[in-house]
């Protein structure tokens, strides 16, 4: 969806990531909505970023990573939690592997229900170490700005590879 940039007060740390990915010149982020993550897929409504919807999660990583090898700038996932970031993992090794430069974005349970594993609450940061550059969760909203920077730089700088916030 192409829309008008707007300069807009953020009101969620959804319009931070947003703000960031715009910041990182993305055009497009492939991916699949999910309540984890349905306040970034509004905030993207109000940017310049077209959303991309794909019918699973593995391609939108294949996708993104398409982006990056015609590009040399990251391809851009966005994925729920639990099976939405677990069904990456294919798409992330094999970009981080080929050198195609892809952040993909996962959402998450609230830090308070981890321990409870409650109803897709995964580690994902474990999950996704092995095979890219980078692999973070963000513990606070005021961090976001930096640790998608981060990403960003880690997925497109040296050999490019995948990284997952």
């Amino acid at each position: 969806m192409d829309n008008q940039h707007q300069p807009r007060q953020w009101a969620h740390g959804a319009d931070l990531i947003v703000s960031q990915l715009e910041a990182q010149g993305v055009q497009q982020v492939f991916g699949i909505p999910g309540a984890k993550i349905d306040k970034v897929f509004d905030s993207l409504l109000d940017s310049s970023i077209r959303i991309i919807p794909v019918r699973h999660e593995a391609n939108a990583a294949f996708m993104a990573a398409a982006v990056g090898r015609i590009t040399g700038k990251a391809g851009v996932a966005l994925v729920t939690s639990g099976p939405g970031c677990s069904n990456l993992i294919t798409g992330m090794a094999t970009a981080n592997s080929e050198g195609d430069p892809v952040v993909a974005l996962g959402g998450a349970v609230k830090r308070a229900d981890k321990a409870k594993q409650v109803h897709q609450s995964m580690d994902t940061v474990a999950m996704f170490s092995p095979v890219t550059k980078y692999s973070v969760e963000v513990t606070a909203a005021e961090a976001l700005a930096e640790v998608v920077s981060n990403a960003f730089r880690a997925a497109e700088q040296g050999r490019p590879g995948s990284a997952f916030v």
